[in-house]
């Protein structure tokens, strides 16, 4: 019998999916590097998405990455490692937003495609920064069931309210490019919803959804953020998806996407060629059944399945 046949699920140290421990010196022929960011400063929710990273890759050993319905193996050919977490400054949003931007930039510039794991959305900040240093022209896709357009929150620029305000506002970043995907709920302030027009922001409400179809409102979404870029950033906030299958997450919302529906949009945006991503606002502390943490994991395999071209 062989030892991956004696494999015990539950035994062993936790890394991302069971993939090799890297740095970045060590990455070798390594085509992904997943960072835990477990970051929650700033948070306009519930907090507890700090521990999101370990608990992800605890519950991350129970994914294989052989896929039977496609008959593929994403570690095979999509060769992952984790590359540890990112060292964050809770007393410090300006540094920790500095250490995020620069890892991202280093991943990038190794060729390595970066998957992050929050940690509140405030972390898309730093990493959608470091991903526009790698190209001429970025747009930005955020997976949502809020604007996050904020400009502030009293003053504080870098807030889980914030990313996608920021993001339209990177330098090589055409707001036009800019688009939040999934708004639906009753915690979209009507600051935010002029702030978002005023830019430019595009933004797809859930019943808009609806009504012209999940399959032609994302293609229409990813066409926009992609329209005359070189490389598209991809944030995935899991509120976006119901309460009832996400209810680990700091700002739950009914009403949003059904299980299979993420699933469908995670491997839609991986297939959009992104060059950075991030899967965010997993708060494991509010879900003792452990659903949202493995809702979390199947949005990641389902993403990079994408990327790698499946």
């Amino acid at each position: 019998m062989s030892h991956d046949e004696l494999r015990v699920i539950q035994a062993g140290v936790a890394s991302f999916f069971g993939r090799p421990m890297a740095t970045l010196e060590t990455l070798g022929s390594a085509r992904c590097a997943i960072a835990g960011i477990p970051w929650d400063e700033g948070n306009a929710g519930r907090n507890g998405a700090n521990y999101g990273p370990r608990s992800f890759r605890d519950v991350s050993s129970w994914f294989f990455g052989y896929n039977a319905e496609g008959d593929f193996d994403l570690w095979d050919e999509f060769p992952t490692v984790d590359i540890g977490d990112i060292p964050i400054m809770p007393p410090n949003a300006q540094k920790t937003m500095e250490l995020i931007e620069e890892h991202i930039h280093a991943v990038r510039m190794k060729g390595v495609f970066p998957l992050s794991i929050g940690g509140n959305h405030a972390l898309a900040i730093g990493a959608a920064r470091g991903a526009a240093r790698t190209v001429k022209k970025m747009g930005y896709l955020s997976i949502d069931a809020h604007l996050d357009t904020a400009d502030d929150w009293a003053g504080e620029r870098l807030t889980s309210g914030c990313p996608t305000m920021r993001a339209a506002e990177i330098s090589n970043v055409d707001p036009k490019n800019v688009v939040v995907f999934g708004v639906h709920g009753w915690l979209n302030p009507r600051d935010q919803v002029e702030s978002a027009a005023r830019m430019g922001i595009s933004w797809f409400g859930g019943a808009a959804i609806d009504r012209q179809g999940l399959k032609e409102s994302l293609a229409e979404a990813i066409a926009i953020a992609s329209d005359g870029v070189d490389g598209l950033y991809v944030s995935f906030d899991l509120d976006s998806i119901d309460a009832s299958a996400m209810p680990g997450t700091g700002t739950p919302e009914p009403g949003g996407f059904t299980p299979k529906e993420a699933l469908y949009i995670a491997r839609e945006l991986g297939r959009a060629n992104p060059i950075a991503a991030d899967i965010v606002e997993l708060a494991p502390v509010y879900d003792l059944s452990g659903i949202s943490s493995r809702m979390a994991c199947a949005v990641a395999m389902e993403l990079l399945s994408g990327v790698a071209g499946r």
